[in-house]
């Protein structure tokens, strides 16, 4: 068996300890990532530990940086495509840029209430926002794909509007990964006042999701 699989089911003394779960990654497996999609998905949704890990170490940001943006980008293209095959570009664009646009002010603000932080513990689980988002949006492409070959312009509920509640749940995915990485990774950013400061953070991020989404004419 391939030892980078583990078994269906782990005995508790088959599972991973605290230790290995908080390991930084490595080069080679980030870089070996870009070309598994099955590695590449394991690391941006199932190791919000790790991730939390390799910011805070300050290793292998390089990689780490471009597979989430990466994922970012490739992954948002198929549901995007249900829309318009012109269009490809747009859910990464509204996942990606909405993310972009609003780091800075994150930055700026932690600084300003003196939170010494540096930008790597914060980029990393903010690039987790539309990772997540992209690789969730890829499982619902499908689905999406179906329902607007099958439903008619009488229901009620048509099927832009379905996308639009699909893109909702796999944001919500995305900041739920944010939280994670978050609770995961130690110093300034477990305080209260900063957990505050996200929280207003991501009523913004939302709002200025949501004005993108609108401006892109997916939503």
């Amino acid at each position: 068996m391939d030892a980078s699989f583990p078994p269906a089911v782990d005995s508790p003394a088959d599972a991973p300890s605290a230790d290995v779960r908080a390991r930084p990654h490595q080069r080679r497996e980030l870089l070996t990532a870009l070309l598994r999609p099955d590695r590449l998905a394991e690391i941006v949704l199932g190791e919000p530990e790790r991730l939390a890990a390799s910011a805070a170490a300050g290793r292998e940001l390089g990689p780490l940086l471009l597979l989430l943006v990466a994922t970012s980008a490739l992954f948002a293209v198929p549901i995007a495509c249900v829309h318009s095959l012109p269009g490809f570009w747009k859910v990464a664009l509204l996942f990606l840029g909405s993310t972009l646009l609003c780091v800075p002010a994150l930055l700026v603000f932690a600084a300003y209430l003196g939170l010494r932080l540096r930008i790597a513990p914060l980029l990393v689980p903010a690039l987790a926002i539309p990772a997540v988002a992209a690789l969730f949006s890829f499982g619902f492409a499908p689905i999406l794909a179906f329902l607007r070959a099958t439903m008619d312009d009488g229901d009620g509920l048509g099927w832009r509007e379905l996308s639009a509640l699909l893109l909702m749940v796999a944001v919500a995915a995305g900041i739920g990964q944010l939280w994670r990485c978050l609770a995961a990774t130690p110093g300034e950013v477990r305080r209260g006042g900063f957990r505050c400061l996200v929280a207003v953070w991501l009523a913004v991020f939302l709002h200025v999701a949501w004005r993108m989404a609108r401006l892109l004419e997916i939503a």
